[in-house]
């Protein structure tokens, strides 16, 4: 009979995830033992056991996408293999596959599109084409307006962002205009990060939408209702165009799939719509497409920079402005059409024009640096000239004398800022008559009101201080050390 201490063990065991053989061995025990021993644990013989992490937990939302998309659970599993270096068995990827296919299908309703209001875009795999003598795994891109269900395909090989662009790009001249807003799968050529109320559209992409003025619209994650026209499409153009067929090249597979275009599938009658794509597409959608742009998109250039401490970044031997939050974080500067696009975090911080002329400028927006930093020199000026008239009527005047010197830089007014600084030891009296003692002797220095207001000599006669200046008086200016002992005279014996 086996004591506490051994049942105890046994169902502690149990309850992390052993099974009852490998408690056996571990304990040395018989297996029937162990079966006992849980089966005595309540009427029911249930234990709960801890829940061990799945293999595919990290894979789950990618395998949802990918059955959504209708695939098989032998291409996830060998696509998972190949993109994710996944180790797990086949088995459990198909147990999962068919618990997620057993749910009831939603019901959704059709949507109506009006003319030129939305083309639907998608990639389909067509096996591999021969390029250079090499066999090269190939896509077909296919966007769709979504009224008339005229289409536009192309072969690509890759599903990058510039590869993305060009093809929508070549949509576009082929349609000779632009949809409303282009309905997309969440690709990561257009979607960085899937989101119901707000997805992270690729920075590239974006750009490129605005430039053409088009809407990207993602789809729903699992929800490939949602570009229902362009999947259907798809599995058209793969299994009438591409299946069973055989090229030499790239070159006859496109020229092939442009006749095919061209003479099938925008002339044949639609399943659904009963109406030839092309037939629909002239009469009444091409004419609410969106004219295209004037000029070209080029795709953007981007490099790492950081945010110095002036607020600027630099790029190409100029330097453009950043929010003063953002100082000493690396960002992202797009070029593209002209403009500088600075990201941090995939969000926009600044837009500037690209400067174009000689290197070495500061191309800066105000709002960028701190609002206390953020004042122009004319806001100084005004507010300089409304504290000294706060002082009194000979404060303002050797303000407005001050400024009108030739020898004074513009918008260098520190003395002025020493003269206002006086107030924290000086009533605005004494300044005020400091003022007008030095006015008498142009004489627009700071320290001269400073040493006035220190020896309290403003009632000294101004006459007797002009005679003794007179004595000194030269051809050229007057240094500090004559001021100095104009101030003193008072104390001289």
């Amino acid at each position: 009979m086996l004591g506490v201490e051994m049942n105890t063990t046994i169902i502690t065991l149990f309850k992390k995830g052993y099974n009852k053989t490998q408690i056996a061995n571990m304990l040395k025990v018989d297996r029937k033992t162990v079966r006992n021993v849980l089966n005595k644990i309540d009427e029911n013989g249930v234990v709960e056991r801890k829940k061990t992490a799945s293999i595919l937990d990290e894979y789950k939302e990618y395998i949802d996408i990918q059955v959504a998309k209708d695939l098989t659970a032998k291409r996830i599993f060998q696509d998972l293999q190949r993109d994710f270096d996944y180790t797990g068995s086949y088995d459990t990827v198909k147990k999962y596959v068919s618990k997620i296919k057993k749910v009831t299908p939603k019901p959704y309703m059709v949507l109506n599109t009006l003319p030129g209001e939305e083309s639907q875009v998608d990639f389909g795999y067509i096996g591999t084409l021969n390029v250079n003598g090499k066999r090269k795994k190939s896509w077909v891109f296919v966007m769709t307006l979504s009224y008339s269900r005229y289409m536009y395909i192309e072969i690509v090989f890759n599903q990058s962002v510039k590869t993305f662009i060009e093809c929508h790009k070549n949509a576009f001249r082929y349609f000779g205009g632009v949809p409303e807003t282009v309905k997309i799968d969440n690709l990561k050529a257009a979607i960085l990060e899937a989101d119901f109320y707000e997805p992270t559209v690729q920075k590239n992409y974006a750009a490129f939408a605005a430039h053409y003025g088009f809407w990207a619209q993602p789809c729903r994650v699992r929800t490939p209702t949602d570009k229902g026209k362009v999947e259907s499409n798809v599995n058209y153009v793969k299994d009438n165009c591409f299946k069973n067929r055989y090229f030499e090249n790239i070159d006859e597979a496109t020229n092939f799939a442009r006749e095919w275009l061209d003479t099938i599938a925008n002339v044949r009658k639609h399943g659904t719509t009963k109406k030839v794509p092309i037939e629909v597409f002239k009469s009444v959608e091409k004419e609410k497409l969106l004219a295209l742009p004037t000029e070209d998109f080029i795709l953007s250039h981007s490099v790492k920079c950081t945010v110095n401490t002036n607020c600027h970044i630099s790029y190409d031997g100029n330097y453009y402005s950043a929010p003063y939050a953002y100082i000493g974080q690396e960002v992202n500067a797009i070029v593209v059409n002209g403009l500088i696009k600075i990201y941090f975090n995939e969000k926009e911080i600044a837009l500037h024009s690209l400067w174009t002329g000689e290197k070495g400028n500061y191309i800066t927006n105000n709002e960028h640096y701190p609002h206390s930093k953020n004042i122009s020199s004319e806001d100084i000026l005004s507010r300089q000239r409304e504290e000294m008239k706060e002082i009194g009527v000979h404060a303002l005047e050797f303000f407005e004398k001050f400024i009108q010197q030739e020898n004074i830089k513009k918008y260098d007014y520190r003395s002025i800022s020493g003269v206002l600084s006086l107030r924290k030891h000086y009533s605005n009296k004494l300044i005020d008559n400091a003022c007008l003692r030095a006015i008498s002797y142009d004489a627009y220095s700071y320290k001269i009101i400073k040493r006035i207001c220190e020896k309290g000599i403003i009632d000294l006669p101004i006459e007797t201080n002009a005679s003794y200046i007179n004595e000194y008086e030269t051809d050229v200016s007057r240094s500090l050390n004559e001021y100095d002992k104009l101030i003193t005279l008072g104390e001289l014996k």
